[in-house]
């Protein structure tokens, strides 16, 4: 168990340092946010009827966008797995994919701890892990959402997060679409 997070850490530190150094390249297809949102949440549903939470995936239907479907697939499993770490039992995690005016919007919203707002402007550095007393017990390196963001921005889009404490949080990435589906 050790080692695979150590393992998982390596992986991760070695991929925020190719997205910062521009060094990792993504590839640029055609790609439907809902089937790779679906895809995604396959891997959560098991987790969620054991640990005892609502999981909803609302997709509705979107235009392709042009992204790399491996690392936009990364982004819906950090996002996810985030939601799942920070939810007690009995409450809830929802993934929404929708078409919006600027292009595709996909939202993991939980109904966990929620962040305080002095906190919420640094959510997406790496290493940044919030309350550190909740940080020990829920784990993670503090580098799942610098890497959503980079992976985000690589893709010309751009990453959201609001939150209240005790309330939960929802976070969102918009994805640019052009008239014809191809950015």
């Amino acid at each position: 168990e050790e080692a695979q997070r150590l393992r998982r850490l390596t992986d991760e530190l070695l991929d925020l340092r190719r997205l910062e150094t521009g060094r990792l390249k993504i590839r640029r297809e055609k790609v439907d946010l809902g089937e790779i949102a679906e895809r995604a949440a396959s891997r959560f549903r098991e987790q969620a009827r054991g640990s005892g939470l609502r999981f909803e995936v609302e997709l509705l239907p979107v235009p392709v966008v042009t992204g790399d479907p491996d690392r936009l697939q990364q982004v819906v499993v950090n996002l996810l797995d985030n939601a799942f770490r920070f939810t007690p039992a009995g409450g809830s995690v929802i993934l929404r994919v929708e078409p919006a005016r600027e292009g595709v919007i996909l939202t993991v919203r939980d109904t966990g701890a929620g962040i305080a707002p002095e906190e919420l402007p640094y959510v997406w550095d790496k290493f940044y892990r919030g309350d550190k007393a909740r940080a020990r017990t829920t784990g993670g390196s503090g580098l799942g959402l610098a890497i959503v963001r980079q992976i985000v921005e690589l893709h010309g889009g751009r990453a959201e997060v609001e939150s209240q404490p005790g309330e939960g949080s929802a976070f969102r990435i918009v994805l640019p679409v052009t008239q014809d589906g191809i950015r």
